[in-house]
């Protein structure tokens, strides 16, 4: 599906909210490429750096990435980051604040925490440096209080299917 105006679509989230899913099922949908700040931390840094070196580099790649797709490549690009730090989410509307024509979509996956404990549980291990484990859905979204105000709130407990309808319908308004 082509989208007419250049995007920058930011999915947020803990680990096992169903971010990453619910990214790459939007690269299949529209033909977008996701910029995985978790695959950069472990194949570029794998045991080389300590675990905060690893995610600042894995980072300043994945900005980097996202500002060649959209600015060179005039290409929408899906970010997938929990985006807990409000210098990710500056840096990202920078990003997209300096090139003519993109739009900025925040899309932040909510999910109770018995569902993400379920999830976490039930997928294969993956490293995460997020060690956040809010007790009730508002203590989970004001985790994320530093995201923009215009952003959409996904609660993942329905559907992936319909989780990606929602999605693709925030993205296109």
């Amino acid at each position: 599906m082509e989208h007419s105006r250049l995007t920058l679509v930011m999915m947020a989230g803990l680990p096992g909210a169903g971010k990453t899913t619910l990214a790459y099922a939007l690269e299949k949908e529209l033909g977008w490429r996701v910029i995985d700040k978790d695959k950069y931390r472990s194949t570029e840094f794998r045991d080389e750096l300590d675990d905060e070196l690893a995610s600042r580099k894995a980072y300043d790649l994945s900005f980097t990435e996202i500002y060649h797709t959209l600015k060179e490549e005039q290409a929408s690009v899906i970010f997938d980051t929990a985006a807990l730090h409000s210098s990710i989410v500056d840096t990202v509307e920078e990003i997209a604040g300096s090139i003519a024509g993109v739009q900025l979509k925040v899309v932040l996956c909510v999910i109770d925490k018995e569902e993400r404990d379920i999830r976490l549980r039930n997928r294969p291990e993956q490293y995460t440096r997020n060690t956040v484990d809010p007790a009730t859905i508002a203590d989970y979204l004001q985790l994320f209080d530093h995201l923009p105000t215009d952003r959409y709130t996904l609660h993942t407990h329905i559907s992936p299917e319909e989780c990606l309808m929602k999605t693709k319908a925030y993205i296109e308004d």
